[in-house]
């Protein structure tokens, strides 16, 4: 279980998340009354495929009423952010204004425990990060000028709800069915949800699905929501789309983060696989998705390329169907395309072939042809480092990549990915390595330079592919194709950290329980809410070194380090006591 743990009193109110699982209850719909608080006793699933909506509890055996009620939460800002975007509206950045008079707005006191801090005070904040960070007065409808009349326009056409007619009706304590709910996601625009897939994807890097999404992965992406129930108890969740656009609503007693962190495994498990067939469309894609401009065999020359069902030579252009490759070496290859290939032939000329496919299309097919796509830990690593080579070593040319599929870039398979390796791409999706110089080589590591079959021995032994690609790479963070990353490195704090934690060890070899960590923590910087430290990537998230309390922040979340397998980990005053009596011995 992951512990969020902080050096001083205020902090120490989110030093544990407690996960338990809540009492099972029927919920009865009504059409009259919403039983929000008898829905939220049991952590629930749903989704939308094929016209009927799917409803699952993740800890009980009974299935709930697809009309059942739940509040709006913060989900209204999705609508208003599809409504934008669809309109074209070019409104202004909202100004954050100081803290203390965020609170003198009545929308805010009621989002008391949820938008508060949309950006640092005087600092702006734009659309998309408006929405991953649930920023509600970005979002106000008085703000922005959004009338009933435009509003209803827009929103009859793809929803039957009375609650999306008004803008009066976008508070969080509205109550509206999930069955209402998903099929009105299902009604999003392609570019309106293109749109919001990109902006939430900060939502997992950086946001609240952050200690979720090495379960659930990138290609679902979500608007996180958290609320109250009538007997004031919290009730929180997310609510978006899976890989192929399949909508689906989650909510669970507790905040978005717990909840979240509790449910993951489960949420994973239960909810759908993505149908592959067709996902890499622009529909579903999205223009941000760029796509990759192949030239296959660029080191081994064609001879022919036959039809096989024809048995003769292909016709020049889309190659669809199965056929076979003839190489100036004397050797053949048959494969089959999914109409993503092209042959040119010219007088003269060797035939060519090119592909323009989608980057997880390409990804997919390096790890067909570099990996071994039925290992999902060392393929979804995998899956990191040849998106960050990409990125890296390819040209950028009128919005595609360009790369050889050779053995001095990375090889790229002509047929069709399978599913395995496209499902491994999309759960990484939009993810990249920063940081580092990114190589991966068969069967020979070196600095960052991963071994493949390093990489698969670790994944048999239990590794996470998150763990692989730390000891792979130790100096790069994960981030976003937008450059957002889930660690800002504070260079000089770890600096200081490292020197100063080999001046402790005289003491702290004495503590029951020390171990000196393998891997120096990295310490990465904390943009919103109490510092912690992360066990499972072996970092701390602080906001400085310099001043007395963050130097005793810091050797805290070191000792939850160091000491994560003995209970004195978990002791808060142990740990601070113990941080305090280090500080005052090396300042």
């Amino acid at each position: 279980m992951h512990l969020w743990k902080s050096a001083d009193p205020a902090r120490k109110a989110i030093s544990t998340i407690m996960l338990a699982s809540a009492t099972v209850v029927t919920l009865a719909a009504s059409a009259h009354v919403a039983h929000a608080a008898d829905a939220a006793s049991t952590a629930t699933v749903a989704w939308l495929r094929d016209g009927q909506v799917e409803m699952r509890s993740l800890n009980s055996q009974d299935n709930k009423a697809i009309d059942q009620k739940i509040p709006l939460g913060s989900l209204w800002k999705l609508f208003v952010y599809a409504y934008l975007q669809d309109n074209h509206v070019q409104e202004t950045a909202y100004t954050c204004a100081a803290k203390k008079d965020l609170r003198k707005d009545v929308r805010e006191q009621q989002e008391k425990n949820e938008d508060l801090y949309c950006c640092e005070p005087g600092e702006q904040v734009e659309r998309d990060s408006a929405l991953a960070r649930s920023c509600a007065p970005y979002f106000s409808p008085a703000r922005l000028g959004v009338n009933d009349k435009a509003w209803k326009s827009y929103w009859q056409t793809r929803s039957d709800a009375n609650w999306l007619q008004r803008t009066a009706q976008l508070q969080p304590d509205t109550q509206i069915s999930v069955k209402d709910l998903l099929e009105t996601l299902n009604k999003f625009s392609p570019h309106a949800r293109a749109a919001a897939r990109t902006a939430l994807l900060e939502t997992a890097v950086q946001g609240y699905g952050r200690e979720a999404w090495t379960q659930l992965g990138t290609g679902i992406r979500y608007k996180t929501y958290s609320w109250h129930l009538p007997d004031n108890s919290a009730f929180g969740g997310a609510a978006g789309w899976l890989a192929d656009g399949t909508p689906f609503w989650f909510g669970a007693r507790g905040s978005s983060r717990s909840t979240l962190t509790t449910w993951a495994s489960a949420l994973a498990t239960t909810l759908p696989a993505p149908r592959w067939t067709g996902i890499n469309n622009m529909d579903n894609v999205g223009d941000e998705a760029h796509c990759v401009d192949v030239d296959f065999f660029a080191r081994y020359p064609l001879r022919e390329v036959l039809s096989i069902s024809a048995n003769a030579p292909a016709r020049a252009g889309t190659l669809s169907g199965k056929y076979r490759l003839q190489f100036a070496n004397g050797n053949s290859l048959d494969i089959n395309s999914n109409g993503s290939l092209t042959l040119q032939r010219a007088p003269g000329v060797a035939p060519q072939i090119t592909g323009r496919v989608s980057i997880n299309d390409y990804v997919a097919r390096v790890i067909d042809r570099e990996g071994d796509a039925s290992n999902i830990q060392a393929a979804r690593s995998l899956a990191i480092a040849a998106r960050s080579y990409l990125v890296q070593n390819a040209a950028f040319d009128h919005g595609c990549w360009r790369i050889a599929d050779s053995t001095t870039r990375q090889r790229v398979s002509a047929n069709a990915p399978t599913d395995a390796a496209l499902a491994a791409a999309w759960f990484t999706d939009d993810l990249i390595l920063q940081g580092a110089n990114v190589r991966y080589h068969n069967d020979s590591a070196g600095n960052n330079r991963m071994s493949l079959k390093e990489a698969t021995k670790q994944a048999n032994q239990g590794w996470s592919f998150e763990r692989i690609l730390a000891t792979s790479y130790p100096q790069a963070s994960v981030a976003s194709f937008n450059g957002k990353s889930d660690c800002k490195p504070l260079a000089a704090a770890q600096t200081w950290l490292s020197t100063a934690s080999s001046k402790w060890q005289s003491i702290l070899r004495r503590e029951p329980g020390f171990e000196h960590p393998d891997t120096p923590p990295a310490i990465c910087s904390l943009a919103s809410g109490n510092p912690y430290s992360d066990q499972k990537r072996m970092r701390i998230y602080a906001r400085g070194w310099r001043s007395l309390d963050e130097r005793i922040t810091l050797a805290h979340e070191y000792l939850h380090l160091a000491l994560r397998f003995h209970p004195n980990g978990a002791n808060e005053d142990y740990v601070e006591k113990l941080a305090r009596r280090l500080i005052e011995g090396t300042t």
